[in-house]
């Protein structure tokens, strides 16, 4: 755990490694109430072309996010803005999440974040801006 003060540009976040099942996508699709059929029908994706289901987008990002609360918690920073891009599907399985601290002044620290599957691609990609808590 972080404290905002003492962040400085270059500094790596944490990795955070999670491993997502079958079982996370259908919670998370009755909590999102996301019930599109990439995300839980796997013939209907083997048909069109695709290895696996794919996971929701959003569950990726709350994973990145979760890298960041960990590394530097609520009491320290707050999430400002942020901006997401799907690079690749990410499927079920491991997920590291991890980025850096790319810049800061004494109002802000601006994040690169990343989500990257067990081969090493990288599926997502973030930028972030904190601000103290």
């Amino acid at each position: 755990m972080e404290r905002f003060d003492r962040i400085l540009p270059g500094e790596p976040l944490p990795l955070l490694h999670v491993s997502i099942t079958r079982e996370d996508l259908v919670r998370y699709a009755g909590a999102a109430d996301d019930y599109v059929r990439q995300h839980w029908d796997h013939p209907f994706m083997i048909e069109s072309g695709f290895p696996d289901v794919v996971v929701h987008g959003w569950l990726t990002f709350a994973h990145m996010c979760r890298a960041v609360e960990a590394w530097l918690p609520p009491e320290e920073a707050r999430i400002a803005g942020f901006s997401v891009r799907y690079l690749a599907p990410t499927y079920p399985g491991r997920l590291s999440c991890g980025g850096t601290a790319v810049s800061r002044d004494r109002e802000t620290i601006m994040l690169d974040l990343w989500a990257r599957d067990a081969g090493g691609a990288t599926t997502t990609a973030a930028e972030m801006k904190l601000v103290p808590a």
